[in-house]
């Protein structure tokens, strides 16, 4: 059989062997933007074993060190190396603390800094102390913890700093306007005021270091908010050898302003922001050009189109004054490709190709750009009138439910053979059950089975469809979250049903009391991950463009739904939180990605006959810009993260016109707090809404939470029984 994978992805299966590129070791320098910081998962495990009370601040401390010291080994051999940038759960949080950005919530700066307890309750919260928010980092599945300010920003002398001893480290520091662009400011201050006070601040911390030490300044907020005034003043009164970098696009729009500006070199992205390379002309002749042409968010090894990139750099840039780098940060990539099925390029071998790049010895794969046509047909359902809930603020929840060590052990004993497939499935099938009875216990309107047989919302699809190649290795997603995004290795199909299943014994597991639908009994959800979600959580071909992905994708997730509706299963709920994230940085692109991604979202769900009620969850996301394609997706019930947004969320899309049901996400799933009675009604009760349009859900999944979910769960149904009583009294 003729092997089905591009050659460019696997150039050993190939019969073109691979092209060397500037035979002769060169001048030009090496360096990195960041590296991961999951090594042999020490942070992750060692950090949960703090929360359970199980490791000391020592041990974490330690793990942290032993994580530092084993990413600057692996990138021995860089001209740069950068140190720092790792931390034990967020950079994020680390540089807003540096700054003395902490929510008054949660004590002083100077007490986040000496209590590592305290550092991490900000991310999680703790009984009465709400966590902090998490968004997206620009368009990628990485979260960041939110910076809340609350007063002046101040610089925190005791903040811990790596070794920069070494003349080759440079550190890496997120920049005070991209670090404001990410903050909620509750100051009577502007955002101007507060760029001055807090560039100030900078400047003393970075003029506080050894005076050789080099700052990788990281400003890729200029692509979304432009440079502030005030800047080039903020750079004058820095004292230190500055290497600015503005990643995940083009600066064409202010190329002239950024070359200007007073350091001593300029990063740009050239995978992201191809169009760069026309600006290299103009590029100043005093500065150093930090060149990103491997690129950072994908596992590919260098192709042609790496070669190509190189080749434009190098006509323009004289090598004394080029540094070669992946696009952005290695943190979005898993660490090591040892033991993996194909040939993929990860952190350490990044590392690698680099240093193949300068020793002249680099290896380019051959690259053929695919241009399949994008459908021209409107997919859309015959049903034009939403579905609206009988009971007045239904409930359901997103769909996981806490995966416990137990579960992750049987999984892993019936992938290691240890226990057989029908063991497995049979203790799969005893944990569903139990979870559709405990939801009916709690009065839960709309059942879930549970997904105790998913390792991952993407990953799990990725074992069940043809096209992609699971691998072993984490990426960090936040804090101590990892996922193991799956690689788009071919054309994408479904062989055979997969979840229908698992929601169809759910729902003979259901009761026969208070509920109308499924002959009877209450009905259970059919969930499947978004066409979107699932291209935006692997590791797409990069011959492909993402909107052709799509609609593979969207096809193959087509022919499951239509299987779980001939089953039976009446609501159906396709999860795409990644459609906000995925928003390209760039305007000009937005008008062509929501069109296809919103069609092949619809695509999925269709053909459905008029009584299939289609659900979507969508989270971390500012959805303010995106409000008509949200309209446009057709599904009945939006189910929203509000939680930490306090309703502001769901206002807006009310106030959008939004013609369907809206699930608010009434509390934080990411912390193991337990939330108030009174935060829950907080939101529903500021919604000028039909009530019957209104479900009452957490904000997220269930399946990093323990026991603590199900306690979670009964105070969100207290509350729902006090908006109950107010409708009855109301009417």
């Amino acid at each position: 059989m003729r092997n089905q994978f591009p050659r460019r992805h696997l150039p050993h299966l190939g019969e073109e062997s691979p092209r060397k590129l500037f035979a002769n070791k060169s001048n030009m320098r090496i360096t990195n933007l960041g590296f991961p910081n999951v090594y042999q998962s020490l942070i992750k495990v060692t950090v949960e074993k703090f929360w359970k009370g199980e490791a000391t601040e020592a041990e974490v401390q330690k793990a942290l060190a032993d994580v530092q010291a084993y990413n600057r080994s692996a990138q021995d051999g860089l001209d740069l190396i950068p140190v720092g940038e790792i931390d034990l759960y967020d950079r994020m949080l680390a540089t807003s603390v540096r700054f003395g950005i902490v929510p008054a919530r949660f004590g002083t700066p100077a007490d986040v800094i000496k209590s590592l307890a305290t550092y991490l309750s900000i991310p999680r919260g703790i009984k009465d102390k709400q966590a902090s928010p998490m968004v997206k980092w620009f368009n990628t599945n990485y979260h960041v913890v939110q910076p809340e300010i609350e007063r002046d920003p101040q610089w925190q002398k005791d903040a811990p700093l790596p070794d920069l001893s070494d003349p080759r480290h440079i550190l890496p520091l997120i920049g005070p306007w991209t670090l404001l662009a990410y903050s909620i400011n509750t100051t009577s201050r502007s955002i101007p005021e507060l760029f001055s006070i807090l560039s100030k601040e900078y400047q003393k911390f970075i003029n506080s270091l050894p005076e050789h030490t080099k700052v990788q300044l990281e400003e890729p907020s200029f692509l979304t908010k432009g440079i502030p005034q005030g800047y080039e003043d903020f750079l004058k009164g820095v004292k230190r050898h500055v290497h600015l970098h503005v990643y995940f696009g083009a600066v064409n729009d202010f190329a002239e302003r950024l070359f200007a500006l007073p350091v001593a070199g300029i990063g740009l992205d050239f995978f992201d922001g191809p169009e760069n390379l026309s600006l290299l002309a103009r590029f100043p002749k005093d500065k150093t050009l930090i060149a990103g042409v491997i690129n950072g968010r994908n596992v590919w090894p260098v192709s042609a189109r790496t070669e190509k990139l190189l080749e434009g750099v190098r006509k323009a840039i004289p090598e004394d004054r080029l540094y070669i780098s992946p696009s952005c940060s290695l943190l979005h990539v898993p660490l090591s490709a040892k033991g993996e099925k194909g040939a993929f390029s990860f952190a350490e071998e990044k590392i690698a190709e680099l240093k193949a790049v300068k020793d002249g010895k680099a290896k380019y794969a051959p690259f053929t750009q695919q241009n399949p046509a994008l459908p021209k047909e409107r997919f859309t359902r015959k049903r034009k009138n939403y579905w609206v809930s009988d009971i007045a603020y239904p409930t359901t929840t997103i769909g996981s439910f806490p995966q416990t060590a137990d579960v992750r052990k049987a999984r892993s004993d019936w992938r290691a053979g240890k226990i057989t497939l029908a063991d497995y499935e049979t203790y799969m099938r005893k944990l569903t059950k139990e979870c559709v009875e405990r939801q009916e216990k709690l009065g839960l309107d709309l059942l879930v089975h549970g997904e105790f047989e998913r390792n991952d919302m993407v990953q799990y699809f990725a074992e069940n469809f043809s096209g992609f190649t699971v691998i072993k290795g984490p990426v960090q997603s936040y804090g101590t979250r990892h996922v193991r995004p799956p690689v788009i290795t071919g054309p994408v199909s479904r062989p055979r049903p997969f979840t229908v299943p698992w929601s169809t014994y759910a729902q003979s597991c259901a009761s026969s009391k208070g509920g109308s639908a499924s002959g009877g009994k209450k009905p259970v959800k059919g969930m499947l991950t978004g066409p979107v979600t699932i291209v935006k959580w692997a590791f797409p071909r990069e011959d492909m463009e993402q909107e052709a992905h799509f609609y593979e994708v969207a096809r193959a997730l087509a022919e499951e739904v239509k299987d779980l509706a001939s089953a039976g299963i009446k609501h159906i709920q396709i999860d795409e939180p990644a459609l906000r994230e995925a928003l390209p940085i760039n305007p000009a692109r937005h008008a062509h990605y929501l069109h296809h991604s919103v069609n092949a979202f619809r695509l999925v769900y269709s053909a459905m006959p008029d009584e299939v009620v289609i659900h979507t969850h969508m989270c971390f996301s500012e959805f303010n810009d995106i409000l008509d394609a949200i309209k446009d997706m057709g599904a009945d019930v939006l189910l929203i993260e509000d939680s930490k947004s306090k309703g502001k969320v769901a206002a807006s899309i009310r106030d959008s016109g939004f013609p369907a049901s809206i699930g608010l996400g009434v509390y934080d799933v990411h912390s193991p707090r337990l939330p108030t009675v009174e935060e829950m009604l907080a939101i529903p009760n500021s919604l000028d809404m039909d009530p019957h349009r209104v479900w009452i859900n957490p904000d997220c999944g269930l399946k990093t939470r323990g026991e603590e979910a199900w306690a979670q769960l009964e105070l969100m149904m207290q509350a729902v029984k006090i908006l109950r009583k107010g409708v009855v009294e109301k009417f």
